[in-house]
């Protein structure tokens, strides 16, 4: 009988930007991951739930199309050059 990978449940993500970094199933291995993140970056990254980081740490924001100036709302951490607000989007 094979075994299925289990699904990740931990994520370490830039505070900041709220990127993710990495995901793991242990909660002991998020937690070591970002603290060897902050020793080298401090109090930058942190650690939850992919349920908490989906419900609490990302969030829409408004942001207006740089094309047809129509405001649209997104996720805060969509990069840069997958947002039409920005340059580099619309550049590709």
């Amino acid at each position: 009988m094979t075994r299925l990978p289990k699904p990740h449940r931990f994520v370490v993500y830039h505070i900041e930007s709220t990127m993710q970094a990495k995901t793991f199933v242990y909660r002991h291995h998020a937690e070591k991951h970002c603290n060897r993140l902050n020793v080298s970056y401090p109090l930058k990254y942190a650690f939850t739930t992919i349920a908490d980081y989906n419900d609490k740490v990302v969030h829409m924001v408004e942001r207006v199309n740089l094309m047809s100036g129509k405001k649209f709302m997104e996720p805060s951490n969509t990069p840069n050059y997958c947002s039409p607000a920005s340059e580099a989007y619309w550049s590709m």
